[in-house]
C-alpha cells in the first residue's frame, strides 16, 4: 500500500497570496500592523467563496462590535472613573462579557460570539494603557476589514478556469 502524501491545494496558494497581499499594503500605510489584516484574511480564506462570504460577515460584524464596545469601555473608565485595583478592573472586564454575549445571541452573530470577546478584550487589556486605545481599536477594526476584503477578492479570482487555459 502507498502512502499518499498530502498536496498543496488552491486553498493554501489563495492564502498565501491574501497574507502576502495584506503584508503588501501594509507596506505603503503609516502606524499600522498587518497581524490583524493576516489574520482575517487566513481565516476568511476558504474552499469557496460562499463559504468566505459567511465567515467574513461574522468576523467583520463581531470585530466591528466587539471593538466599539472595547472603545466604550475605556472611554468610559478615562472619562468617568479609573478602576483600581487591577483584580478588581479583571473582574469588570470578565462581567462586560455578559453583555457582549447576550448582544451577539441578539444580533444572531452566534458564530461570531467568541471573536466579539476576544476583540473586545484584546482592546481594554492589551491597550488600556497607551496613549492612545481608541486608535488602536479603530486600526484594528480597519486592518480586519481590510484582511477579509483582500481573501474576498483572492477567493473570488476563478484560478481553476486560469489553470485550465
Amino acid at each position: 500500500m502507498k502512502n499518499k502524501s498530502p498536496k498543496i491545494g488552491l486553498r493554501t496558494v489563495k492564502t498565501v497570496i491574501s497574507v502576502f497581499l495584506c503584508f503588501l499594503i501594509d507596506s505603503f500605510r503609516n502606524d499600522s500592523v498587518p497581524f490583524y489584516a493576516v489574520i482575517a484574511s487566513i481565516l476568511c480564506t476558504q474552499p469557496d467563496i460562499e463559504n468566505s462570504l459567511i465567515i467574513a460577515k461574522s468576523r467583520e460584524i463581531s470585530t466591528i462590535i466587539g471593538g466599539i464596545l472595547g472603545m466604550l469601555f475605556l472611554t468610559m473608565e478615562r472619562v468617568l472613573i479609573t478602576i483600581y485595583p487591577e483584580l478588581f478592573r479583571e473582574l469588570i472586564l470578565s462581567l462586560m462579557l455578559i453583555p457582549i454575549i447576550y448582544l451577539s445571541l441578539l444580533l444572531k452573530q452566534k458564530n461570531g460570539t467568541a471573536l466579539m470577546c476576544v476583540v473586545f478584550l484584546c482592546v481594554t487589556i492589551t491597550h488600556e494603557k497607551d496613549t492612545n486605545p481608541l486608535y488602536f481599536a479603530w486600526s484594528r477594526i480597519i486592518d480586519t476589514s481590510l484582511g477579509i476584503i483582500i481573501s474576498l477578492i483572492v477567493n473570488s479570482i476563478p484560478f481553476q478556469q486560469l489553470q485550465r487555459k
